[in-house]
């Protein structure tokens, strides 16, 4: 009967413990390939756009409301940390840093196994952020304190 006691508590704390780490098991620390979405929230287009040193993309267009320049490449390799964004400023013959390098650094802060799409907005500031998920995400403009 002892013997019982300590066998269903043992059982018990295992189950506990198991059913703790169960939604860690969701999210992924090894790297995904998975497509790429980039949002351009300049006034002016970016190309030569590299995720983590991977092709991202030719040219986005400059942003209008209801238009971020958005488009998709598949694949680029991710995982949760620090995401490099490096893309050159686009821009009629003659403007300001035209083919200037930028790079800016996004945190991926998690990365369920479902996801399949790697969003990455793209700001005038100089800024970028990156978000995972199942489907495609609609434009997110930057909170007025983000744009320049």
């Amino acid at each position: 009967m002892m013997y019982d006691a300590a066998f269903n508590t043992l059982t018990r704390r295992l189950l506990v413990g198991l059913l703790s780490v169960l939604p860690l098991a969701a999210c992924s620390e090894r790297p995904m390939n998975i497509d790429v979405s980039i949002y351009n929230y300049w006034p002016r287009a970016i190309y030569d756009v590299a995720v983590n040193g991977q092709y991202a993309g030719g040219a986005y267009m400059a942003y209008h409301p209801g238009g971020a320049g958005g488009s998709t490449v598949c694949c680029v390799k991710v995982k949760p940390g620090p995401i490099s964004i490096d893309y050159s400023l686009g821009g009629p013959e003659g403007a300001p840093r035209l083919g200037e390098r930028i790079h800016a650094t996004a945190v991926l802060r998690e990365l369920p196994g479902d996801s399949s799409v790697l969003t990455v907005h793209v700001y005038p500031n100089e800024t970028a952020v990156a978000e995972v998920s199942k489907e495609y995400v609609d434009e997110r403009p930057a909170p007025e304190e983000k744009r320049q």
